[in-house]
Order: C-alpha cells, then sequence, then structure tokens
C-alpha cells in the first residue's frame, strides 16, 4: 500500500512539473506568477517526497 501511495505522488509530481515547463506562459503577467508558484510547489512536493523515500530506505536498511 505505501508503494501504490509513493508512486501517486510521484505520477502527481511529474504532471505538474510537466505542466510547468510544457506550456508557454502567455503576455498575461499573472499567468508567469502563476507558473513561477507552481514550479516552486513542485520543488516543496520533490523535497518532501526525496525526505520521505529516505526516510523509508534508512527505516528498512
Amino acid at each position: 500500500m505505501k508503494g501504490l501511495l509513493l508512486a501517486a505522488f510521484i505520477a502527481f509530481a511529474v504532471t505538474i512539473t510537466g505542466e510547468t515547463f510544457f506550456t508557454i506562459p502567455t503576455e498575461n503577467p499573472q499567468r508567469v506568477f502563476f507558473f513561477v508558484g507552481e514550479f516552486v510547489i513542485t520543488i516543496v512536493i520533490y523535497s518532501a517526497l526525496t525526505a520521505i523515500i529516505d526516510k523509508i530506505k534508512k527505516k528498512n536498511s
């Protein structure tokens, strides 16, 4: 069950990353701020997932 939840988190992070990098911001400045914020959130999610994975690996070792 933990593996399935972890896979769901990773799929969610990959989806957000794809949206951030492959959608071209328009001339609207609010849209640019949205993409910058989305990128920051992606970094936070990635860092949290990395910390959780490392914690699980240390626990199982």
